[in-house]
């Protein structure tokens, strides 16, 4: 899965087989927005993934010093 960031708006790009891999885990008949749900799902988890592995993230502390900001 891959981001992409075009003006203010953030596409996720999903593969065919990433696709694949989330429908051939749902039954055979599923209501559409729940097939929706489980792709946004798995974009949002895979782009927190990136991040985290690309070092976008803050400890707890920093978290903690940011809340205390506000």
């Amino acid at each position: 899965m891959k981001t992409v960031a075009l003006t203010n708006r953030i596409f996720m790009v999903i593969t065919k087989g990433e696709l694949q891999h989330i429908l051939d885990a749902m039954p055979d008949k599923v209501d559409v927005e729940e097939v929706f749900d489980k792709i946004l799902i798995s974009a949002k988890i895979e782009q927190a993934l990136d991040q985290l592995a690309s070092g976008q993230f803050l400890t707890s502390e920093q978290l903690d010093e940011e809340i205390e900001k506000w």
